[in-house]
């Protein structure tokens, strides 16, 4: 008896010892799971570079040279007298027909919605990337025609660049005209005018492409505007510490991200 009970004590111990592996092997694992899916283990391990902001974080922050531009009410703008306070930099230009129409409602939320902090604790600027055609005079009427009241920026070419330049602008002027109608392709809504035909503001033939009552007046760009831009925030400092691409914007995160700023020290 006494040996039956010791060899049934023993296969008791290796069969506990065998479950101990399977739950050892199981929390594993389970181990390895959660450390897969822990936060941020999915993105960089690089711990110098957090990921605070709902935008895309600038890694590492880009200091803001200053730059005095011209508004649209033809008075010098020096960005350094924002440096304590947080900035919301748009890119635009007024005869963009898609995403700055957008852009600019987006701001004008994100105006309201700031509310007294507005002017106080954080400001919005738009710049222009067409400084040809879009001057104060220009700049004044976009702005009015939408209820805009922060500053709407630009100046001649050579003060242009560099603060392109410092926001990391990139943009590229064609004049590509595929249907010879005297409008470029970026603006031409109508690209199969037939020849010699006289065309409208889009680009349409004022015979062939009309609706009935929708003529416009004729307006000839005689060059279109590419740029690969979006907003950035930047921080008290003066350094750019988020962005957020043109097609990409969530007004509520956008909010967060300058609240978030607005939260640190100057």
């Amino acid at each position: 008896n006494d040996r039956q009970f010791g060899s049934s004590y023993m296969s008791g111990i290796v069969h506990l010892l065998s479950d101990k592996k399977e739950l050892r092997k199981q929390v594993g694992a389970l181990s390895l799971i959660f450390v897969i899916l822990a936060p941020g283990c999915l993105g960089s391990t690089d711990q110098s570079e957090p990921d605070i902001f709902y935008g895309e974080d600038i890694n590492p922050p880009r200091p803001t040279p200053n730059f005095v531009l011209i508004d649209q009410n033809d008075d010098p703008v020096a960005f350094n007298d924002y440096l304590g306070d947080v900035v919301v930099v748009a890119f635009l230009f007024t005869r963009c027909p898609d995403v700055c129409p957008q852009v600019s409602a987006n701001m004008a939320w994100i105006a309201d919605s700031l509310g007294d902090d507005l002017g106080v604790e954080a400001h919005l600027l738009s710049i222009t990337v067409d400084p040809w055609y879009d001057n104060s005079s220009v700049l004044w009427n976009y702005a009015y025609d939408r209820g805009l009241g922060w500053p709407h920026l630009s100046s001649d070419l050579e003060v242009m660049e560099p603060v392109w330049r410092s926001f990391e602008v990139g943009l590229e002027t064609y004049a590509n005209d595929s249907d010879g109608d005297g409008t470029v392709d970026g603006f031409d809504l109508c690209p199969d005018t037939p020849e010699g035909e006289q065309t409208d503001a889009d680009g349409c033939g004022v015979e062939t492409q009309q609706s009935e009552g929708e003529l416009k007046a004729m307006h000839h760009p005689l060059y279109y505007i590419d740029h690969t831009t979006g907003t950035i925030i930047v921080d008290r400092q003066g350094n750019q510490r988020v962005y957020w691409g043109d097609f990409v914007w969530n007004a509520d995160m956008v909010l967060e991200d300058i609240r978030h700023l607005m939260g640190e020290s100057a």
